[in-house]
């Protein structure tokens, strides 16, 4: 069989970088290319410092309205960067949930978006695609080049960013202790409309999976439900109580709001805005947010990072049930 083609990558370094110091790190980087047509560049930072960037020889400059001439490096590394800016808030923001250190951002929509990820504590790498349909790619590609980071350079255990990619179980029979809360969003209080939205929560959220879920419209709760009161859930709430834990998402999803303009600055950078996805995968698990219009979205949680994936994947038939019930002209 003959060899797949490596596609020609360039190779953009700052003068601290060094062969001795990143040369196999580098390597990786480059490795990463392969078979992601859709990957257009890889920044590696050190201590929030851009140390080198692998592009794809033939990406076109980004946009001339927010970049410099003539300096590849600092243009092509500045979409990695202010999410790195953002990352480090968001990290500090979410470390009382008690459930590990912000590992893995994803900000993406159809036509394209950002990945940043922790390797350990100083070491960041990001990349972005802009590319139609090309996040799904780029995601899977990046959380093998940080796994191959730790594990092959510093020796460290696999923390699993992403979860595990195989197939998606079935629901348990047992659904477990579904806790459903309307908040003030759902004015009319209408027990149709009420009924619909337990039927969509009773069944997506669950013990295995996406174990939390919450739809906001216009910003605003209109319902809340977990099954955090579950018998096989209680060891995940040794240090933080169950209470706790709902106010904690709560808080996070009104404060969101802020944060979202950096992001959207980011993303801004190498594709259209809005986003319409952002993942934030903790070393316990994930927070993902899914958007059915820049003021409405559904946010979810799971609390085993094995099934971040899976969980992200219910969290989005979800999010989809939801936007069929939606009220008419709501975009």
């Amino acid at each position: 069989m003959a060899a797949v083609p490596q596609p020609e990558t360039e190779l953009f370094t700052e003068s601290h970088w060094s062969p001795e110091g990143h040369g196999r790190i580098t390597a990786l980087c480059q490795r990463a290319f392969a078979g992601v047509p859709a990957l257009r560049s890889v920044s590696h930072y050190s201590n929030g410092i851009i140390d080198f960037v692998v592009r794809r020889s033939d990406c076109p400059p980004l946009s001339s309205l927010v970049t410099v001439g003539g300096e590849d490096i600092a243009n092509e590394a500045l979409p990695g960067s202010r999410l790195l800016l953002s990352t480090q808030d968001l990290g500090a923001l979410m470390r009382p949930l008690g459930t590990g250190e912000l590992m893995r951002v994803v900000l993406a929509n159809a036509h394209g978006g950002l990945w940043g990820g922790r390797v350990k504590a100083g070491q960041y790498v990001s990349a972005h695609t802009d590319t139609p349909g090309g996040m799904p790619t780029v995601d899977e590609a990046m959380n093998a080049l940080v796994s191959a980071i730790r594990t092959q350079v510093h020796h460290l255990p696999d923390e699993l960013p992403g979860g595990l990619t195989d197939a998606l179980q079935p629901l348990p029979e047992d659904k477990g202790r579904l806790r459903i809360d309307f908040g003030t969003a759902a004015a009319e209080h209408d027990s149709p409309s009420e009924m619909r939205l337990r039927a969509l929560w009773g069944g997506h959220v669950n013990t295995l999976d996406l174990q939390y879920a919450a739809y906001y419209r216009d910003w605003k709760l209109v319902c809340a439900g977990d099954v955090f009161e579950s018998p096989e859930l209680g060891p995940r709430f040794l240090e933080t109580s169950v209470r706790s834990r709902r106010t904690s998402y709560r808080d996070l999803a009104q404060s969101l709001r802020g944060h979202l303009a950096r992001l959207t600055d980011a993303l801004r950078l190498v594709v259209p805005p809005p986003a319409d996805r952002l993942v934030l995968d903790v070393q316990e698990g994930a927070v993902f947010v899914t958007w059915l219009s820049p003021r409405d979205y559904v946010l979810g949680v799971t609390l085993d990072q094995r099934q971040v994936t899976h969980a992200e994947s219910r969290l989005r038939r979800l999010t989809s049930a939801v936007g069929e019930i939606r009220g008419p002209g709501r975009h």
